[in-house]
């Protein structure tokens, strides 16, 4: 189940050069753990488009904010091109692959 579905309070923090994923984890019972997720460890730039296989997107993004949709929580930034061209606004979904296991915000692969 997509973290979103279980979690309260979700937002995000930039600390320096990543971007941590925050939210109350539901644990079952109407009870909830503090959780997070450091999103740089699987989230990149890849020239201005968000790719889950790359890490550290933070350190070439700006405007970097958290957008809720119909279809999940999106992260989205200015995201530069390789060759310093801004390519806009781009988005991706963190809900397609982090899921709230037990409390814990956990990356699910393909």
């Amino acid at each position: 189940m997509s973290f979103h579905e279980s979690c309260l309070d979700i937002r995000i923090e930039v600390r320096g050069d990543h971007t941590v994923l925050l939210a109350g984890a539901g644990i079952g019972d109407d009870a909830y753990e503090p959780a997070e997720l450091n999103l740089d460890e699987h989230i990149g730039n890849a020239d201005g488009f968000f790719t889950w296989e790359g890490e550290r997107f933070t350190e070439s993004a700006e405007n970097i904010e958290l957008s809720f949709r119909d279809d999940g929580v999106w992260l989205e930034a200015d995201l530069p091109e390789v060759d310093g061209d801004e390519r806009g606004r781009q988005g991706i979904n963190l809900s397609e692959h982090i899921e709230n296991q037990n409390g814990q915000l956990v990356f699910v692969g393909f």
